[in-house]
């Protein structure tokens, strides 16, 4: 590996570690990081002095994004699910992050316990998914199909574009030193009629991030939106037009609280009665977990038994140490560990057809039971989800680089040491990372609104509602189902301020109305990276001045 691809990896790591951290916590999405590393990184790389071959090339921006996505990836699943401490106990949520060192350090050994974890598991399901049942990966597919482009120079150029557009914005809208943004942070809409109920946020991130997952994805949440008009506040005010009460009028957050509880509860019930059996299904047929036939396959052996070996030695005893930390018993710890490996082969076969990692609904699979089961506080509860998410999230992303490897020639055993080395550098910079975040901006805002930790928070506070209008929010949860409309993604329309959600609408519909909207996807992919990266950096300086 040249000088040049091991500095870049390790700034795209951090980069893409920062990036998603806000992300995840500033909206419900998390959208993939990799494409836009390697475009970024083949404009780099045609820098350099001398004749180098498409094949070398192409391997060059596959260790790259390797190493560079996993700072995304997990990130994601820390931002999912870490805030949830701060909606269950804000006090013990506030102590942790009070020392950035020790923040940090507790963070780094998390991620290297739950990460190592999830690189070796991937290791083990890499026989059947990569090699034997050759699965689609539509993921990996598109980052090959973008190494190999012959138009990376004008895909570089337009998401250079939309970097800059993101950055004049922000820079008119917030400012800089002495000069003072003019913009406005949001625009009301129709404000004589519907006051400051509806507004579009200035921020061309969300508007990017709504381009990029789609109308399919963002509908959802804006049902939600419309859902708080026209299906909650009728409920809660029904005695104004029925001659009874079902219950006495209560105060709209309480209200909408409650009833999004109900939703939250309808998806977890009737998740439950569809993916065990599936998940039994999956590991009956398969021999994925056989991890010594595994070793067998030509491509996964090449001498490297001992050091897996050793490998899963030290995975398994940091990850019983750091749970053991944390107060777990013994049996607690092995049973967790057990539900880990069956949910996260459940989520990389899902991710290897799909191209789509869905942490929440499992992770709350693994949580509930464990409540359940044992008596458990909120950091335990809390740092259930953040080692799953973060377990389940390694183990895909490093199934999606098997494949990039595959499909440009590089060994397995390559790919799997350069995941390492994404994993420790994100290991190292995330606490700080997470910190600066948390103590510039508040959790449960507009700015860091943290759905799906909320989301998780209000489920486990389920109980202590009012039980007749948690039942509604089921109901109504189970209506959405029926008409193929995910509760969860209605639940984060619902909470969402509403300008967060009308920006990601507002993408949604561009990329609707755009003829060819996979060519426009390097620019939305610059705006969405420039306005994270602007947010960092006026962060940042403010530490300077």
């Amino acid at each position: 590996m040249s000088a040049i691809v091991f500095l870049l990896g390790i700034f795209f790591v951090i980069l893409s570690t920062s990036i998603l951290s806000y992300i995840s916590m500033a909206t419900m999405i998390g959208p993939w990081i990799a494409p836009t590393i390697v475009i970024a990184s083949s404009i780099i790389l045609k820098l350099r002095r001398g004749v180098f071959s498409v094949a070398q090339k192409s391997k060059e921006l596959a260790i790259i994004q390797t190493i560079g996505s996993v700072g995304g990836i997990v990130a994601v699943g820390v931002g999912f699910s870490l805030p949830t401490l701060y909606f269950l106990d804000s006090g013990l949520f506030n102590k942790l992050i009070s020392n950035p060192l020790e923040f940090a350090a507790f963070i780094a050994i998390l991620c290297i316990a739950a990460g190592g974890f999830g690189i070796w598991l991937a290791r083990v399901f890499a026989d059947k998914f990569v090699v034997k049942e050759q699965l689609s990966f539509p993921v990996s597919k598109l980052i090959y199909k973008i190494i190999t482009s012959q138009s990376q120079s004008k895909q570089a150029k337009t998401m250079f574009l939309g970097f800059s557009f993101a950055w004049i914005i922000s820079f008119f809208r917030d400012g800089i030193l002495r000069f003072k943004g003019f913009l406005p942070k949001v625009f009301y809409i129709f404000p004589s009629v519907f006051g400051q109920n509806f507004a579009l946020s200035v921020m061309p991130m969300f508007w990017a991030i709504g381009f990029i997952a789609g109308v399919k994805i963002v509908l959802p949440l804006f049902i939600g939106l419309l859902s708080k008009y026209l299906v909650i506040w009728p409920i809660n005010n029904h005695f104004a037009y029925l001659p009874f009460k079902f219950f006495n009028t209560l105060p709209a957050g309480d209200f909408i609280t409650a009833f999004a509880s109900g939703l939250a509860v309808s998806e977890l019930i009737l998740g439950l009665l569809k993916y065990p059996g599936i998940v039994w299904n999956k590991i009956k047929n398969s021999s994925g977990f056989n991890y010594f036939e595994k070793l067998k396959t030509k491509k996964l052996k090449n001498g490297f038994n001992l050091l897996l070996n050793l490998e899963f030695a030290f995975v398994l005893g940091i990850s019983l140490l750091f749970l053991t930390y944390l107060k777990f018993s013994f049996v607690s710890q092995v049973l967790l560990l057990v539900f880990i490996v069956l949910a996260t082969y459940q989520i990389s076969y899902l991710a290897a057809k799909l191209g789509l990692v869905s942490f929440g609904r499992f992770a709350t699979f693994i949580m509930l039971p464990m409540m359940m089961i044992f008596k458990l506080d909120a950091i335990q509860i809390t740092m259930i989800c953040v080692f799953f998410n973060v377990c389940a999230a390694t183990a895909s992303d490093l199934l999606f680089d098997y494949k990039v490897g595959e499909l440009c020639s590089l060994d397995f055993e390559k790919i799997h040491k350069y995941q390492w080395l994404g994993l420790i550098v994100t290991s190292l910079t995330i606490g700080f990372i997470l910190w600066i975040l948390f103590t510039h901006f508040q959790l449960g805002s507009s700015d860091l609104f943290a759905q799906r930790g909320k989301s998780r928070a209000l489920l486990i506070q389920s109980l202590s509602f009012d039980w007749k209008i948690v039942l509604m929010g089921f109901f109504y949860g189970v209506i959405l189902k029926k008409l193929k409309v995910s509760p969860t993604m209605v639940f984060g329309g619902i909470l969402m301020p509403n300008n967060l959600t009308i920006g990601l609408v507002v993408g949604a519909i561009v990329s609707y109305f755009t003829k060819n909207a996979d060519e426009r996807m390097p620019f939305w992919s610059g705006v969405f990276a420039g306005e994270s990266i602007w947010i960092l950096f006026f962060i940042t300086l403010k530490f300077f001045v």
